[in-house]
C-alpha cells in the first residue's frame, strides 16, 4: 500500500484509501455520498476524515445540519492529495510497463486541424498508461506525411485521405470524415452562400498543393485529382503550397482559392478575411485515417497502433 509523509511536527502516515475518500467527500460535498461511491458507510467515511484531520492538525470540513464545506485549509489539501494520487498512478504505471517492455520512441506525423480533437487527447491517454515512450510530433502537408511514413521517417500518421490516394503500401482505418469547403476571399461573389457545386468554380484560379502535377506523387493519385475531372473541369492553378496557412494567406490577397476540409477550416474560422462555403454532394468530403506499416522495426508503433484502433472500437 502506498503512503505519503508529512512533515510536521511528528511523523504521520495516511493512506491512498484515506486519500480517495476525503477527494471524494471533497468533490460530493457529502459524506454520505461518498460512501455510496465507496461502497462503505457514511460513518466509515466520517472516521476516515476525522484521522485525517487528527493527523493534519486542522479541519479539513466544517459542517451543519444539512451540508459540508471544506475549509480553506481542506481546499489546499484537495489540491495536493488529487496531485499526490496522480504521481503515486504514474509511478505504478511507469514501473509495470518498464517490466512489460513498453517503452522506446514513436514519430507520429498529423496534417493540422487534428492536433486538439484528435492527436493530442489520444497521445496523452497513450501517454498516461505508457509514460515510458518518447513522441515527436510533425505536422505535414497530406502528401508528405505519406511520403515520409513509406521511407520510415513516421512511424504512424493521422492523415486527409482523399477518394484517389492510394494506400496499397499502408496498413490504415478510417477514423471519421471531413466535409469539403471552398475558401473564399470575404468580397467573393459566392462568399455569402449557403453551399455551392465544385462546378461553378470552374473559372476560378485555384490555390493548390505543390504536388499537383509532381511527379513523386503520381503513385498517390494525385497528377490529375479526380474529383475536379469528374465535376467537368480541371483547374486553372495561380499558385502552390503544403502548408494550409499559406494557402489561406493567398486566398485572403485575392490571388485565387482553394478547397479544404472541415478540420482545417475549423482552425482559420475566425478570419475576417476570409469565407468558406460548403461544397454541395455526397462525395465531396475527405476520411480521416490512422495510417501505419506493417512491416515497421519499431516495437511500440504496434502498441500505439492497437491502442488507437480499441478507442474507436475499429476491428483489427
Amino acid at each position: 500500500m502506498f503512503y505519503f509523509l508529512l512533515t510536521c511536527k511528528e511523523r504521520m502516515t495516511m493512506t491512498t484509501n484515506q486519500l480517495k475518500y476525503f477527494i471524494t467527500a471533497a468533490e460530493t460535498l457529502s459524506f454520505t455520498e461518498a460512501g455510496k461511491l465507496h461502497y462503505i458507510s457514511q460513518t466509515a467515511i466520517t472516521q476516515h476524515i476525522q484521522s485525517l484531520e487528527d493527523q493534519l492538525g486542522v479541519k479539513l470540513f466544517t459542517r451543519n445540519k444539512k451540508r459540508v464545506y471544506l475549509t480553506p485549509a481542506g481546499e489546499i489539501f484537495y489540491m495536493e492529495a488529487k496531485a499526490l494520487l496522480e504521481r503515486s498512478k504514474l509511478a505504478v504505471n511507469k514501473a509495470r510497463n518498464a517490466a512489460d517492455g513498453v517503452s522506446g520512441s514513436l514519430n507520429i506525423g498529423y496534417v493540422k486541424g487534428q492536433a486538439f480533437s484528435l492527436t493530442g487527447p489520444l497521445i496523452k491517454e497513450f501517454y498516461l498508461h505508457n509514460p515510458s515512450v518518447k513522441f515527436q510530433l510533425f505536422r505535414q502537408a497530406h502528401l508528405d506525411l505519406l511520403m515520409n511514413l513509406e521511407k520510415g521517417k513516421l512511424d504512424f500518421i493521422f492523415n486527409i485521405v482523399y477518394g484517389n490516394t492510394d494506400l496499397t503500401d499502408f496498413s490504415y482505418r478510417r477514423i471519421s470524415s471531413d466535409r469539403l469547403y471552398a475558401v473564399l476571399p470575404s468580397g467573393h461573389p459566392y462568399a455569402q452562400l449557403s453551399s455551392i457545386r465544385r462546378y461553378d468554380l470552374r473559372e476560378e484560379p485555384f490555390l493548390l498543393t505543390k504536388y499537383y502535377e509532381d511527379p513523386s506523387a503520381k503513385k498517390y493519385g494525385h497528377i490529375i485529382p479526380d474529383k475536379y475531372a469528374e465535376s467537368g473541369f480541371i483547374p486553372k492553378i495561380n499558385g502552390r503550397s503544403t502548408d494550409a496557412e499559406t494557402l489561406m494567406i493567398l486566398v485572403s490577397a485575392g490571388i485565387g482559392i482553394t478547397i479544404l476540409p472541415e478540420s482545417i477550416v475549423r482552425a482559420f474560422s475566425n478570419t475576417s478575411d476570409l469565407s468558406f462555403v460548403p461544397l454541395e454532394g455526397e462525395h465531396e468530403h475527405v476520411d480521416i485515417m490512422a495510417i501505419w506499416k506493417d512491416d515497421s522495426v519499431n516495437p511500440v508503433t504496434n502498441v500505439f497502433k492497437n491502442y488507437v484502433l480499441s478507442q474507436y472500437n475499429i476491428a483489427e
